[in-house]
C-alpha cells in the first residue's frame, strides 16, 4: 500500500474507509493469517456485541447436572464423620484437659498475689 508522506503507518486510523465508517484487518491477512478482508461498519459493532452476549448466557456452566447430584453414594458418610471425631488421640486430649486445669489454678493464685500485693502496697502507705 502506498503510505502519503507525513502519515505514520501504525497508525489505526490510517486503516479507516471513507469518512472513518469503516474498519478493515488488513494486518492480519498480510500476516499470513487465512483471515479473510473482513470490514465491519462502526454503527453495527455494538448490536453483534449485544448479539454475542445474548447467547453468551446460554453456555455457562451451572454446575454438575441434578442427575448427577442425586447418584452420589451417601453410605460411608457415618464412617467419615466418626474418623473424625477421633483425629487427636484420646491421650492428647487428657493432656490438654490437665493443662487446662492446671492453667485455671495458676490464674487463681497469680489473681490472689494480686490481691495481696495490692493489700500490701495500702498497708506501706499506712506505715508511713
Amino acid at each position: 500500500q502506498d503510505i502519503p508522506q507525513g502519515e505514520d503507518p501504525t497508525d489505526p486510523a490510517r486503516d479507516r474507509g471513507i469518512g472513518g465508517s469503516l474498519l478493515r484487518r488488513d494486518g492480519l491477512r498480510s500476516a499470513g493469517s487465512s483471515i479473510s478482508d473482513t470490514s465491519i461498519e462502526v454503527d453495527d459493532v455494538l448490536k453483534i456485541l449485544k448479539e454475542f452476549l445474548r447467547g453468551f448466557d446460554k453456555l455457562r456452566d451451572d454446575g454438575p447436572p441434578k442427575e448427577i447430584l442425586d447418584v452420589r453414594d451417601n453410605s460411608k458418610d457415618g464412617e467419615y464423620w466418626e474418623a473424625l471425631t477421633r483425629v487427636i488421640p484420646e491421650r492428647t486430649l487428657k493432656l490438654w484437659d490437665a493443662l487446662g486445669a492446671a492453667l485455671l489454678e495458676y490464674h487463681k493464685v497469680l489473681s490472689r498475689r494480686a490481691e495481696l500485693l495490692s493489700e500490701a502496697t495500702v498497708l506501706q502507705k499506712q506505715n508511713s
